[in-house]
């Protein structure tokens, strides 16, 4: 019996944490050299914090963080401690898949 809540604590444990992948943009970044590999150590100092991939181009850095431990807001205050302008970039809305059905059926 034991065994079997503990295995039940543990899957709804597992089901429970995620790993979420936010996109921001970046501002202040100066070359994409040095800049990157800074924000790169800011990023790898925050515990939770899987994967990470800045585009010095685009201004903008994709990150992939566990978040149970991790918050957007801490991304971004990670790096303002570091002098760069950092906000979560918004993502398009997607239609339901019943809404876009009948936008398809009569447009």
């Amino acid at each position: 019996m034991k065994k079997i809540i503990l295995s039940l604590i543990c899957v709804v444990g597992i089901s429970i944490a995620a790993d979420k992948t936010s996109t921001f943009d970046v501002k202040g970044m100066m070359c994409g050299n040095g800049c990157v590999k800074k924000i790169n150590r800011a990023m790898d100092s925050v515990d939770g914090i899987k994967s990470r991939e800045v585009n010095f181009e685009k201004s903008s850095m994709m990150v992939t963080y566990d978040d149970q431990k991790v918050t957007d807001k801490m991304i971004v205050a990670a790096l303002k401690e570091n002098n760069y302008s950092c906000s979560l970039k918004e993502q398009p809305k997607k239609d339901s898949s019943v809404l876009s059905f009948f936008k398809n059926l009569f447009n």
